[in-house]
């Protein structure tokens, strides 16, 4: 069974020959442990295709990722700040001062102007050849960040809350529409140079952060939406949310948006509330598993989740997160070793 039919038996619920393992993205981890950041790895020549397909491949995963920085060069075209020079690129000014900023601008230009960029490009160029390197027989992720994290970035994530609070619906709505109408764009573009799973982060809907009510009036629409028009041409879709997302299994399953990454929650009582309508993706904490703990206490760890998750199906053994660059390598072969024997 090849990593890719894994995958999509996972999806779907049917029987695999074992459990499949995957890191979400990674890129920073990957950078950090060959000593580039955001913008010399693009600067590679084959873009650092090379360098992420090999370390995936060490890790054992079965999901590879692609594509994590292209959509900063957004936030210049709209008169913002950004620094790639970073093992992640660092937003130094954001284009919007309040919402209503949000009418200067026409989106159409705005992606335009963000396609000309040397590092879209640039990530475009990696992509491409990772899928030369793996051929169709693995999964190649990729995305930013989902429309209203997107949105929430354009002004700044605190002052983004407070607007949730204080302004109307219909002004959080236009800001979430047009960073939908980027994210769209952008994912476009990677399937086109051979995406076949479709990511979408949304880290500002941390259970942490918002409520349940505002998850389903802002978030959820505005991810389904994106879903729904790529679907035909990519019909596998994962939604990530990091911290508290218990009360948000069963409205995402309901949606069908494919697989839920999910961090700080009971993952067998998030499979009952699943009830087989989405795939669940998750974990391991990065913090207080992976960079804290041994190599046999993650396998460990990683083995029992594994043989909970079994009479479910529809599992994805992974950490909660992204990688942090002080993960040991050896815990995540752990997790990847625990996943090959369940």
């Amino acid at each position: 069974m090849t990593n890719k039919e894994r995958i999509l038996k996972t999806l779907a619920f049917e029987p695999t020959d074992r459990t499949p393992f995957a890191v979400l993205n990674g890129q920073m981890w990957i950078c950090a442990r060959n000593g580039h950041t955001a913008a010399s790895m693009l600067d590679l020549p084959d873009a650092g295709a090379q360098m992420l397909v090999d370390a995936y491949n060490e890790i054992g995963t079965d999901i590879m990722t692609s594509g994590c920085a292209a959509a900063w060069p957004m936030m210049e075209v709209m008169g913002g700040k950004v620094e790639m020079d970073h093992l992640a690129a660092e937003i130094i000014e954001r284009p919007l001062k309040e919402l209503s900023d949000i009418d200067k601008y026409d989106v159409q230009r705005v992606i335009a102007g963000m396609r000309k960029d040397h590092y879209y490009q640039r990530t475009l160029v990696q992509l491409k050849k990772m899928r030369e390197l793996v051929g169709d027989e693995t999964m190649i992720g990729g995305g930013f960040f989902g429309p209203f994290t997107m949105a929430a970035q354009m002004l700044g994530v605190e002052d983004f809350m407070v607007e949730l609070m204080d302004s109307e619906p219909e002004d959080i709505e236009k800001v979430v529409d047009f960073a939908g109408e980027i994210v769209t764009a952008y994912l476009e573009d990677l399937i086109d140079g051979g995406l076949n799973l479709i990511t979408i982060p949304e880290p500002v809907a941390s259970g942490d952060l918002i409520r349940p009510a505002v998850f389903e009036q802002f978030v959820l629409p505005a991810d389904v939406k994106v879903k729904e028009r790529l679907e035909a041409r990519c019909p596998s879709c994962l939604i990530h949310i990091c911290g508290k997302t218990d009360k948000l299994v069963s409205t995402v399953a309901e949606a069908r948006m494919g697989v839920f990454s999910v961090d700080s929650i009971d993952m067998v009582k998030a499979q009952q509330d699943s009830q087989k309508r989405c795939a669940l993706f998750g974990n391991l904490s990065p913090a207080q598993i992976l960079a804290a703990r041994s190599a046999e206490e993650v396998y460990l760890i990683s083995k029992e989740l594994c043989q909970q998750m079994k009479p479910f199906g529809g599992f994805i053994l992974a950490p909660g997160c992204d990688l942090a660059p002080n993960i040991p390598l050896e815990n995540l072969q752990a997790m990847a070793k625990a996943a090959r024997q369940i």
